[in-house]
């Protein structure tokens, strides 16, 4: 057993194509039922884990691997911080050990509260995105990794890694490397333009911070996540049926490196399990984009607060073929604008999908707070 982490660079090349089978999608798994307590749940687990955590508004993603040196993997920490929601969940299932490789996909107060964990932290990636409008969380977030002991920091990742490069995460010792569990870099642009090059629409202050999100796709044979931070992808403004098929901004760009054939990025937006971009909002998740993703399941880590996700997003999953019951809301039994006296529940509806690497095994809904 390996005693520290060791990432193993994988260069995208042409022949990558023989590896076409990690794009296909797989059996679906049946919907997860009632809620089950978080610590009916083993701490380690023989298939790759992943947990997209209820943590109310905002994103937070832990990844266990597999293989017999347990790595994991810590993405982005929700608005509320370090809770009670939080804390003893990556208790349960981290313990003592630490985190291998923490990922800030974006500067966004919902998406970095957490991230200042008491763990130690081997790795840490993010895109570089700078802005004076940022607040202090962002600058207390980026002093704390500085001041972290034998911490590796890759900011902004687009120096070490480009769109279609492949970094093993967690090696698994055979001489398959197809037993490998990978992370692949689909966005690294920490500078994204102030106007879309096609429509020439000028971007918010926010919409291109989230523009700058760190997108990644987690492979593991052949099954796959796509995580896509806040990544914007329509005018949220633009309502209803007759802008379905608008798209610009990162999915667009996105879409334009997916169709490329016979390059390192061709295919690579394909995924069994899609983390819906921004929470579901109407700015994202064009209908081209969840054609070219092609999910078999997407999950909305939301929070009623922005109201997301959006109707119009949900419509176009529908109209893209994904059927209601693999569409996943973190926001179950929240509060909703007509009725906000249950507020943005935290911790009753986390998502832990498991998987041997041929078919995505269980997804069980998990309850934190009993």
């Amino acid at each position: 057993m390996k005693n520290t982490i060791c990432f193993r660079r994988i260069w995208t090349v042409f022949a990558m194509a023989a590896l076409a089978c990690f794009w296909s999608p797989v059996d679906a798994a049946l919907p997860p039922g009632a809620a089950v307590n978080y610590k009916t749940l083993s701490k380690s687990s023989a298939r790759l884990r992943v947990h997209i955590i209820d943590i109310g508004v905002g994103d937070a993603i832990l990844i266990e691997t597999p293989n017999a040196d347990e790595k994991h993997v810590f993405i982005d920490g929700g608005k509320a911080g370090m809770t009670t929601t939080l804390k003893p969940y990556l208790k349960h299932f981290v313990g003592t050990n630490r985190i291998d490789l923490a990922i800030v996909t974006h500067p966004d107060f919902d998406h970095i509260n957490g991230m200042k964990t008491d763990y130690a932290v081997h790795q840490y990636w993010d895109t570089g995105y700078d802005s004076p409008k940022l607040g202090d969380t962002w600058r207390e977030l980026q002093t704390l990794v500085g001041d972290e002991p034998a911490c590796e920091v890759y900011s902004p990742i687009s120096g070490y890694y480009q769109p279609g490069d492949r970094e093993v995460i967690d090696e698994n010792e055979t001489s398959d490397p197809t037993d490998d569990v990978i992370l692949q870099f689909i966005n690294v642009n920490g500078n994204p333009p102030f106007k879309d090059p096609k429509t020439k629409r000028k971007f918010k202050e926010s919409e291109r911070r989230n523009n700058a999100s760190l997108v990644l796709k987690l492979i593991y044979k052949n099954v796959s996540f796509l995580l896509t931070g806040d990544i914007n992808g329509r005018n949220k403004d633009h309502i209803g049926a007759t802008f379905d098929d608008e798209c610009d901004s990162v999915e667009q760009f996105l879409i334009d490196l997916n169709t490329q054939e016979l390059t390192p990025t061709a295919g690579f937006l394909a995924a069994t399990v899609l983390k819906a971009p921004h929470h579901g909002s109407n700015g994202s998740s064009s209908l081209d984009f969840i054609k070219q993703v092609h999910p078999e399941w997407v999950v909305f880590s939301a929070g009623h607060e922005y109201d997301h996700p959006h109707p119009d997003t949900l419509r176009r999953y529908g109209k893209a073929g994904i059927p209601t019951s693999q569409l996943l809301r973190t926001d179950e039994g929240d509060s909703t604008p007509e009725d906000d006296s249950v507020r943005d529940g935290m911790g009753d509806d986390t998502f832990v999908f498991e998987t041997d690497g041929m078919t995505i095994t269980s997804i069980k809904r998990v309850k934190i707070n009993l």
